[in-house]
């Protein structure tokens, strides 16, 4: 089929305003307002600390804030902020003891002084031990336990040492044990065996931001099904390696022999690793034989795609009796990940990489893990693809209850909408793609007498243990995670109302052997089974367009997803893309043109807090119609900085905008004159399509996805339209010389199934070079 085609040079406008940033000034009453603030300044430090213990003297608080206060003038006030959440909330330290806070308050209280900063300022509350207790840390365990000691961020690696010091010192009074250290300005961690008195004392100390159990994996368990080797042949198929982060999988299985290129263990060389299970060869499975369900139906060969590279970080657990699988203990997640990702990137090229790993409890705005980030500081430093799940959330097998305390399948869907159901790490990666689980099956397997058994979720449903989104953000309208969606199997119930996790047919099937039997398939269910499907559509994508950068590989898979039945039938369009995303991939349309669906696309940069106007050719024939839809998809991929410790995690947000029947001169003169807020609405009406979603809805993303669809002729319309891209750089990241360019990819698809004669991918092959009547001047 034919190949994607290149859109015509893009036309910078250079010379826009950026945006201050800064919201409507807010009056107080200073008198009330500052004996209000200084009164909860005097709670904060008359809050019980456990000196005696050995606690530094130092506060950590909370200032919630109406609006951004300007970070030197608290720093100017001896509070150094820690981080800040997507509601104004910050985290400050004082070393001076709030002598240099209590001074402003009242100075304002009294003169007005400082009014810009404290005016900004609605409570001051302590940061104490409840805030500091995370996941696992409810009911702390009897004896001696693992905790993970995350240190509050850095300004340098020198106070960042300084600090790890002061839980050594806490660690050794108290007989604790240090298992692992991380130690960097950013991500400043230590994992120790401590008792509970120990833990208090972490608790009460102010450079701690959190103290949790070390986080491991959720995976399910799974009963099996198999042919023999005997009845099984193969062929093979190009594609791009995809890198495999998991468990070693089985290379001596007849369908994932010769095709597992390498097997890589990560970690010291005398590390004593389990043998390992089956995780690994069932993940690697589905990335090489994505279409094994319907051959094994059909009983045709069974092809594999592409060739697996694998980073050994897992193993089955030796204390757990089920062998759940584990983080290697030899390092922190983020850092076996980082070292597999660079080992497989180095060594073989690997561009495209699968990760099925996902916490087990819901991800905290407040406290965004060093995983999370570590991806996203490697793909936009490596120009990768990495491909992540959604995460899983379990049930209790007797009794059918979720955590939210819903029953599984009496009461799904709602219980997705609770905060129980919501993404674990490292799915709210914002450059990573996302992915959740469709179940594929909604009848259980014909095994004796099974009256009453069921499956939970109907065919292309969002499976009962998909997590769900949104991911980071500030508006409550935002559609960022998850990316896509793709099949990860189904639970059922039996007649007694207990949950059946691996029922051989509603679950989905992949490699795995037995060593007792030597059966060569096992059904297994869980997000970490649909991401690698995922992965396999971007390495043909990479494969096909070896040129393509990791943000085309992105913005062609988002374009090619289409949205299941199912997802119209939920009425709220933000929750519809909270459970599925963009929808589920197809390397056909990611890959192909064809007559009635043409794709362009662009693989650039542009400087940031600048427009470039994109010209879009459209065909006579499209603009013309027959009263039949017609579609216009603009998707939008970049690769911005993160910080875990920043309101806006990301650096930046981008905006596409569609225009039409305009002159470029009017339009460069529109755009260069006006400040980035709201300066594309002063172009309305039919001039300016409004894509949909709104661009409300999409700022928070960094993989766009938006469309125009029209039912009447609009052939009076000019033969080419225009779509500006806008970036717009946080507060945080201006000024930075590290930041000053920003890559991205655009690509545009016309599409329109009813086209009986015409073919759009060859009108646009004589269109796509622009005349030179229609070609735009270059900016002075």
């Amino acid at each position: 089929m034919p190949s994607h085609l290149l859109l015509p040079d893009p036309h910078l406008v250079s010379s826009r305003r950026a945006a201050s940033g800064r919201g409507t000034p807010i009056s107080r009453n200073r008198a009330e307002h500052g004996a209000h603030l200084q009164a909860e300044l005097q709670r904060v430090v008359a809050a019980p600390r456990r000196l005696d213990a050995g606690v530094d003297p130092n506060f950590v608080f909370k200032i919630r804030a109406a609006g951004r206060p300007q970070e030197s003038m608290l720093e100017g006030r001896n509070l150094q902020v820690l981080g800040e959440t997507a509601d104004y909330t910050y985290f400050v330290l004082s070393d001076d003891g709030t002598t240099g806070l209590a001074t402003a308050l009242s100075d304002y209280a009294s003169n007005g002084a400082l009014n810009s900063l404290v005016d900004l300022i609605d409570d001051i509350e302590p940061y104490g031990a409840e805030d500091r207790r995370g996941p696992g840390l409810e009911s702390p365990p009897p004896g001696r336990f693992l905790v993970d000691i995350t240190i509050w961020p850095s300004r340098n690696r020198a106070q960042a040492e300084s600090r790890a010091t002061m839980i050594d010192a806490i660690l050794d009074r108290t007989n604790g044990q240090v298992q692992l250290r991380s130690l960097s300005p950013r991500r400043n961690i230590i994992r120790a065996l401590v008792d509970v008195n120990t833990l208090e004392d972490l608790l009460e100390t102010s450079v701690v931001e959190q103290v949790r159990t070390p986080p491991v994996p959720f995976l399910d368990f799974r009963d099996w099904r198999t042919l023999s080797a005997s009845e099984i042949t193969r062929e093979q198929v190009d594609s791009a390696p995809v890198g495999v982060l998991d468990d070693a999988p089985a290379i001596t299985h007849p369908l994932l022999e010769g095709v597992v290129k390498s097997v890589d263990p990560i970690g010291p060389n005398d590390y004593p690793w389990q043998q390992p299970g089956d995780h690994g060869s069932e993940v690697v499975g589905r990335v090489l034989l994505p279409n094994l369900h319907e051959q094994l139906r059909d009983g045709t060969t069974i092809t594999a795609h592409g060739t697996v590279h694998v980073a050994r970080i897992l193993e089955p657990d030796p204390g757990d009796p089920n062998g759940a699988p584990r983080f290697a203990t030899s390092a922190f997640p983020h850092e076996l990940v980082e070292q597999g990702i660079r080992h497989l990137h180095t060594t073989y090229g690997v561009k495209v990489f699968n990760l099925s790993i996902g916490y087990s409890e819901p991800y905290s705005d407040i406290h965004l893990g060093a995983l999370t980030e570590t991806i996203d500081d490697l793909i936009r430093e490596l120009k990768i693809v990495v491909v992540v799940p959604t995460g899983n959330v379990g049930a209790q097998a007797f009794t059918a209850l979720t955590p939210s305390d819903h029953h599984a399948a009496d009461d799904y869907p709602v219980y997705l909408d609770t905060p129980e159901h919501r993404l674990a790490e490292p799915a709210p990666a914002a450059l990573a793609i996302t992915v959740g689980s469709l179940a594929l099956s909604e009848g259980v397997a014909e095994i004796g007498n099974r009256l009453g058994w069921r499956a939970i979720a109907s065919i292309d449903q969002i499976s009962p243990f998909s997590r769900v989104g949104p991911g980071i953000g500030t508006s409550t309208k935002r559609r960022n995670k998850p990316d896509l969606i793709h099949y990860g199997g189904n639970l059922a119930v039996n007649d007694s109302g207990h949950v059946v996790f691996n029922d051989m047919g509603a679950s989905i099937v992949s490699t795995a052997i037995n060593p007792t039997t030597g059966q060569l398939f096992k059904a297994c269910n869980g997000t970490s089974y649909a991401a690698p499907a995922v992965a396999r559509v971007a390495a043909d994508i990479a494969h096909a367009y070896p040129d393509a950068s990791a943000n085309l590989v992105r913005a062609l898979l988002a374009g090619s997803a289409e949205l299941p039945q199912s997802a119209t039938r939920v009425r709220e369009e933000n929750k519809a893309h909270s459970y599925y995303g963009h929808g589920k991939p197809s390397s056909y349309r990611a890959v192909n043109s064809e007559a009635r669906r043409a794709t362009m696309t662009y693989d650039g940069e542009m400087p940031i807090d600048t427009v470039q106007i994109h010209p879009v050719p459209i065909p006579e024939v499209f603009r013309r119609g027959s009263g039949s839809q017609r579609t216009i998809t603009v998707t939008l991929a970049f690769d911005p900085p993160v910080r875990r410790q920043r309101r806006e995690y990301v650096a930046a947000s981008m905006q596409v905008d569609l225009y039409r029947n305009i002159e470029i001169d009017e339009l460069q003169r529109t755009l260069r004159r006006q400040p980035s807020t709201n300066a594309l609405e002063l172009i309305r009406g039919r001039r300016h399509p409004k894509l949909v979603p709104g661009p409300d809805s999409v700022t928070s993303s960094t993989l766009q996805v938006r469309r125009w669809t029209a039912t009447n002729s609009f052939i009076n319309d000019d033969e080419v339209f225009y779509v500006a891209v806008t970036h717009r750089a946080a507060t945080w990241a201006r000024g930075s010389a590290d930041y000053t360019i920003q890559s991205y990819a655009l690509t545009v698809t016309l599409e329109d199934q009813n086209l009986v004669r015409a073919d759009l991918h060859q009108l646009l092959t004589q269109q796509v070079r622009v005349p030179a009547r229609v070609r735009i001047r270059s900016l002075p």
